[in-house]
């Protein structure tokens, strides 16, 4: 049976006071931060599943770029806690062994720097004209939309150079594209399950409680 009451993870006074003092709950709210981030981005991928679309062709691949810039950020905030958690056994067994995990190392280098710098947080134009050089493409799809609404547009070329952008290479490799995404959606998946059992770890130390939402007595924004 599929749990639909609401759940809150609470501290009170006490606990939040505590938290507010030590130096290493800011690094804890970053990480939910980027799960939080990581797991919309990721939904927004799902919502499109199954739909031939315009919009949500244009809502798969964006989700996929957000994921790869988002977990480049994520494995950078990863390292730097390693100076305030690097000691802690349950920081070394969940997300810090990311760090040593080969595969993601291969796709942070080869893929998520590329994505994060070039086609998610900056739109350089020169990076742009480097993709289209070299594209394999000899026409040019540029849009592509249902209708007239206008949050149904796809500008299909601009999402196929951020691709090639990221893979380091020609979009109609199929095998390299699939493997691209096969594996970064895989390491997001990983991070989020091995930052959530590292953040239960650190709330419940800190002595937040779980509480059914009324009991908390806080809103959600």
């Amino acid at each position: 049976m599929t749990d639909t009451q609401a759940h809150r993870i609470f501290g009170d006074a006490t606990v939040f006071t505590k938290c507010r003092g030590d130096a290493k709950f800011p690094y804890v709210v970053a990480l939910a931060r980027a799960v939080n981030a990581l797991n919309s981005a990721h939904s927004l991928m799902q919502s499109a599943a199954d739909k031939n679309t315009p919009a949500a062709t244009r809502d798969q691949w964006n989700s996929y770029f957000f994921v790869s810039a988002i977990l480049y950020e994520s494995l950078k905030l990863i390292r730097a806690m390693g100076a305030v958690f690097g000691k802690e056994k349950i920081f070394q067994d969940t997300i810090q062994s990311l760090l040593k995990d080969k595969t993601a190392q291969s796709v942070e280098q080869m893929h998520l720097r590329a994505a994060r710098h070039g086609t998610v947080f900056h739109y350089l134009p020169e990076r742009f004209a480097e993709a289209i050089a070299t594209t394999p493409l000899n026409e040019c799809l540029f849009a592509s939309f249902l209708g007239d609404k206008r949050s149904d547009i796809r500008y299909d070329f601009a999402d196929i150079i951020a691709a090639e952008i990221g893979i380091g290479g020609r979009i109609d490799n199929n095998t390299a594209v699939s493997d691209m995404t096969q594996k970064t959606l895989a390491l997001a998946i990983l991070f989020i399950v091995q930052s959530e059992a590292f953040i239960l770890d650190q709330l419940n130390r800190w002595g937040f409680k779980g509480v059914p939402a009324a009991a908390s007595g806080i809103s959600s924004l």
